[in-house]
């Protein structure tokens, strides 16, 4: 049998590493684009006026159990942040002609999404039954996209293909 040498068993096992470390990020999803495809039934095309539909828990927890993917603007009513954020989204339904469902903060509390989502005013992205991404009122990292449409657009387009 003959011996490796050095460098050839050094370079075996970075090969082994590098190997392992891909078969891991592939497992994990890392390579995978994780953003959002919206259900067909959410783009609404030219007919899109950036209104919002209400959304009843039963309708949420049944679009989850069925495995939809939508965005549902989480409301207050009568905050000035909610107001500005609504603002935002329906801006975003117009542009992207999506449709995209309101449920009332206390609403949402008795449904699974409160899961996730703890404060409002916030914005959800749904995939495949799952909350993926929804702005965090309480998490400095969010608080622009909250003020500023620019960075609404950005924060929005990570979660949403």
């Amino acid at each position: 049998m003959r011996k490796l040498k050095a460098w050839q068993l050094v370079g075996l096992l970075l090969v082994v590493v590098f190997g392992a470390v891909l078969f891991v990020g592939l497992v994990a999803g890392w390579f995978s684009d994780k953003r959002a495809v919206l259900s067909p039934e959410y783009l609404c095309g030219d007919e899109c006026t950036g209104e919002y539909e209400d959304l009843a828990i039963e309708k949420y927890e049944e679009l989850v159990k069925d495995k939809k993917s939508f965005v549902v603007f989480v409301d207050q009513g009568g905050c000035t942040t909610a107001d500005r954020l609504e603002g935002f989204a329906s801006d975003l339904a117009r542009s992207r002609k999506i449709k995209i469902y309101k449920i009332m903060f206390e609403d949402m509390k008795k449904s699974s999404l409160h899961d996730k989502v703890k404060y409002y005013p916030s914005l959800v992205v749904i995939s495949n039954g799952n909350p993926i991404g929804w702005l965090r009122a309480d998490e400095d990292e969010d608080s622009d996209a909250y003020n500023r449409y620019d960075a609404f657009e950005i924060w929005i387009n990570k979660y949403l293909k």
